[in-house]
């Protein structure tokens, strides 16, 4: 009997909690069953598959030391007959299942990322984060670093084995597409973008200790949404609101939010 397929839901009274814009950590034990293989009829596997065949260079950076990470991260699925390392296997693993991953090792004390399958990028380029630390990887982002910088690292060497570990992020986007990597030049929201024609894109994200590696993995599951949707609930719409009201300037520019006209605005729902 097939395995029933499970894909992570979006909390979003969680998602946009709080009084005011601010990052947070949110992180808590997983739910759902993060490894197991897809479906091998569902359609996002094709997808993926040519992504990484086709624009590898893009979607697929890698490094000789993830390979050890890999191979300790295919131990927590169900039993493979295929090789256990390297890009090839990589790239193989993301036509059978659903999240992009990230693969971290620590190396005198500093996690950097050493090998990544990224099909679904949210306005990044994989390729240029190839052996960086975190702390580097996160500096476009404003902020963030100052806000968790200090919390982000002693979480990472502090976790638990044998747990999976998730939280959320959030932004907007003009198309539905998964793939906005930079290179594929997608239609940017602007000045006479409406909530209509407005897309949430939800990353949830897993993270999972390989102690015998020296590794972490950072996974992320995409889901996509219909902003106007989502906003059909008063107290979400309100919640939603008070977000981007309160997103200081510098984040919103980060996020390609500050083009919003007042005609994006008047497609919200008033508080």
């Amino acid at each position: 009997m097939a395995t029933p397929r499970w894909s992570p839901v979006p909390d979003f009274p969680r998602l946009f909690r709080g009084d005011r814009y601010r990052f947070e950590f949110g992180i808590r034990p997983a739910e759902g069953h993060w490894f197991r293989w897809a479906d091998p009829s569902h359609p996002e596997l094709d997808e993926r598959r040519s992504r990484v065949q086709k624009d590898s260079h893009w979607h697929l950076p890698w490094s000789p030391p993830a390979d050890a990470v890999l191979a300790e991260l295919l131990t927590i699925f169900p039993e493979r007959d295929q090789p256990t390392s390297g890009a090839m296997v990589a790239a193989e693993l993301a036509g059978a299942w659903e999240p992009d991953f990230v693969l971290l090792r620590r190396t005198a004390g500093e996690f950097r990322l050493v090998g990544a399958c990224v099909c679904d990028p949210s306005w990044w380029d994989p390729s240029e984060k190839l052996g960086h630390t975190i702390e580097t990887i996160h500096a476009p982002v404003p902020t963030l670093n100052a806000d968790l910088g200090a919390r982000i690292r002693t979480f990472l060497h502090r976790l638990p084995p044998g747990q999976t570990l998730v939280r959320e992020n959030w932004g907007l986007a003009a198309v539905p597409e998964r793939n906005l990597h930079p290179a594929a030049n997608r239609p940017r929201l602007n000045s006479e973008s409406t909530v209509a024609n407005t897309w949430l894109r939800v990353e949830h994200q897993a993270f999972r200790t390989l102690p015998g590696s020296e590794g972490v993995a950072f996974l992320i599951w995409l889901t996509v949404h219909p902003l106007a949707e989502v906003l059909r609930d008063p107290g979400i719409a309100a919640a939603f609101r008070r977000q981007m009201e309160t997103m200081p300037p510098d984040i919103a520019r980060y996020k390609g939010l500050e083009v919003l006209g007042a005609t994006w605005w008047s497609g919200l729902p008033a508080e």
